[in-house]
């Protein structure tokens, strides 16, 4: 008699990481419940998938936001994992006025699914944070033990979902929290695509700071890997695990990187930040490898597959 598939809710899997981890598990011969919070986000991961060329035979989609009263969907109780995505993500964004809608969605709509983890007995929960809950470390790498001191409303609304979660770790839920840092690949709407777009239509790129702030880019599909070593993972259970690249970049050794790859000068302006930036993010990942994780992608590869 054949397994039964496992079942993982992905909550946020219209968002970057959440989309691709959505594919990953499908190709890992999983049942998938893709969450998004609006018909429109959760129709344009569909069409997409659709036409990449995914079966969707073992996938089923949710909309649902979070702090509405009536949840229509799904059952809990055919539920075996959850990996919590769904979050406000950018730095840049958040200000005094998006203060609200940030706790909101990241601390309260935390609370809600956490609780419903709880309440339904789902084996593992899996609470995707983020390396901006350490702000600016006085040493690095960044390990576990490393002081938690977020600098910007993302980071400081991070942390605070982190410790809702670990307050229904005392009442028996199973979790374990991972911090990615800083995520590239294809797709992804970030400070390489930003160069890469602006280098390729001869725009000018603004830079925000002096350009020497350094950050450890880590592909997506290595952070996929990493999910699946830890996911269903006991020994896991009530751990924390942070997810960097091996490397630190500056921003104006990406900019010289992809220039040389294209071929063309880029036209820069330097401008003042005008929020808090991390200067520096680069993890202690041994406690990841030790699970048998290894690095399977390089940036320097990535840029050398752009094309023209």
């Amino acid at each position: 008699m054949k397994n039964k598939k496992k079942t993982i809710l992905i909550t946020g899997a219209t968002g970057y990481i959440g989309s691709w981890l959505t594919r990953y598990f499908l190709n890992n011969q999983f049942n998938i419940i893709a969450h998004g919070s609006s018909k429109s986000t959760v129709m344009k991961l569909k069409h997409k998938l659709e036409q990449q060329g995914y079966s969707l035979g073992n996938l089923e989609f949710w909309e649902q936001n979070f702090i509405a009263k009536r949840w229509i969907f799904p059952n809990f109780q055919k539920i075996d994992y959850i990996i919590h995505c769904a979050a406000l993500t950018s730095v840049r964004k958040g200000i005094r006025e998006n203060y609200h809608k940030y706790f909101t969605v990241n601390v309260l709509g935390t609370k809600i699914i956490a609780e419903k983890a709880l309440d339904n007995n789902i084996s593992h929960f899996i609470h995707l944070s983020s390396g901006q809950i350490y702000g600016k470390p006085d040493k690095l790498p960044i390990n576990d033990k490393t002081p938690k001191e977020p600098i910007n409303l993302y980071g400081f609304t991070k942390l605070m979902g982190e410790e809702v979660v670990k307050v229904f770790g005392t009442f028996g839920l199973n979790y374990t929290i991972i911090r990615p840092f800083s995520v590239y690949g294809k797709e992804q709407s970030n400070i390489i695509s930003i160069i890469i777009n602006k280098i390729k239509t001869s725009e000018p790129l603004t830079i925000f700071g002096d350009g020497s702030q350094t950050r450890a880019f880590m592909h997506i599909n290595d952070i996929c890997s990493a999910v699946r070593l830890i996911l269903g993972n006991q020994s896991c259970f009530n751990e924390e695990y942070n997810l960097s690249g091996p490397k630190e970049y500056s921003v104006n050794t990406l900019v010289e990187m992809i220039a040389h790859k294209l071929g063309k000068e880029p036209k820069t302006e330097y401008k003042n930040s005008g929020i808090n930036e991390l200067k520096r993010n680069l993890a202690d990942t041994t406690k990841l490898q030790k699970l048998g994780f290894q690095y399977k992608y390089s940036l320097e590869n990535f840029i050398d597959t752009l094309d023209d």
